[in-house]
C-alpha cells in the first residue's frame, strides 16, 4: 500500500468504502459493484517498525484508508543471526538444487563443496528454539470471524 500512488489509493478507497468502482472511459460513465476482500501490506517508514510508536505513525497511510480494514497485523522481522543463517542456507540450497545445471556441475569440486556446506547444520542451530505454528484451522476460523 505504501508504494501506491495517490490516484490508485483514492480508487481503492472508493472500492473499500462504497463497494463500487466508478469508470469513465471512451465517453462511457458507469459504476460497477466491487464486493471483495482486500489483503494489503505496507512497509514501515524508514524500513524498521518502531514498537514505541503507534501503528499509524509507523506506516505512511491515511486514517480513512486504515479505518476500512477490519484487522491489522504487524509482522516484524526480529534480528536473529542464527535463524537468518538457517533461512539463507535453505533458500540458497533450494536454488542450487533446483538449478538445471546442478546435476551437470555436481562433479565439480567447488559446486559439490557449496552444496555440502549448505546441507550441514550450523553449529548453534540445535540450540535455537522454535515457536509452534498456528494451526491452519484456527487461523481459518479467526479470519472468518474477523470478516
Amino acid at each position: 500500500f505504501d508504494k501506491m500512488n495517490d490516484k490508485d489509493r483514492t480508487s481503492i478507497h472508493e472500492a473499500m468504502e462504497q463497494q463500487s468502482i466508478s469508470i469513465s472511459k471512451a465517453g462511457i460513465v458507469t459504476t460497477l459493484q466491487a464486493r471483495c476482500s482486500v489483503i494489503a501490506a505496507a512497509n514501515p517508514i524508514g524500513g524498521r517498525y518502531r514498537p514505541s510508536l503507534p501503528f499509524t505513525s509507523n506506516v505512511d497511510l491515511t486514517e480513512p484508508i486504515l479505518s476500512r480494514f477490519d484487522i491489522m497485523c504487524v509482522v516484524r522481522d526480529t534480528i536473529d543471526p542464527i535463524a537468518d543463517e538457517k533461512l539463507a542456507r535453505f533458500v540458497v540450497g533450494s536454488h542450487i538444487r533446483s538449478h538445471p545445471d546442478c546435476k551437470a556441475l555436481a562433479g565439480q569440486e567447488a559446486v559439490a563443496d557449496a552444496i555440502q556446506m549448505l546441507n550441514e547444520p550450523t553449529s548453534s542451530s540445535s540450540s535455537s528454539t522454535t515457536t509452534p505454528a498456528l494451526p491452519q484451522e484456527l487461523l481459518r476460523k479467526y479470519i472468518t470471524y474477523a470478516r
